[in-house]
């Protein structure tokens, strides 16, 4: 069985087309997502120094990975209301087993809830 699997193989890599050489090495050389030897050829006005370039690469790049952050992954006032979130079963058995024994009274009765010491008016 793994002398057919090995001629099989053996068959395939032979009659698999071969990539041009730009393209097997484009992996390796190129900036992930974007072909910048396409940026090249099809905007040659703005690639046409090279300098500026990569100037405007680099801050557009930023500008999108910025964007990316902000409007994308750091969605605004989404579960910033910390009284709505579901608690775990660990969290419920272990508050139960202190509402028995009475301990959940005493550790809230000493629990600190101003950073400051507080005057007593």
């Amino acid at each position: 069985m793994a002398l057919l699997l090995r001629s099989a193989r053996a068959v395939g890599t032979l009659a698999r087309p071969q990539l041009p050489a730009s393209l097997a090495q484009a992996s390796k050389t190129s900036i992930p997502f974007v072909p910048v030897d396409w940026v090249f050829r099809f905007f040659p006005y703005f690639s046409r120094d090279k300098v500026r370039f990569m100037f405007r690469f680099n801050q557009i790049s930023f500008g999108c990975g910025l964007g990316y952050f902000y409007l994308w992954c750091h969605t605004p006032y989404k579960c910033d209301n910390y009284d709505h979130f579901d608690e775990s079963m660990l969290y419920k058995y272990v508050k139960g087993n202190l509402e028995k024994t009475g301990q959940l009274e005493e550790n809230l009765r000493v629990k600190v809830k101003h950073f400051y010491p507080q005057t007593e008016e």
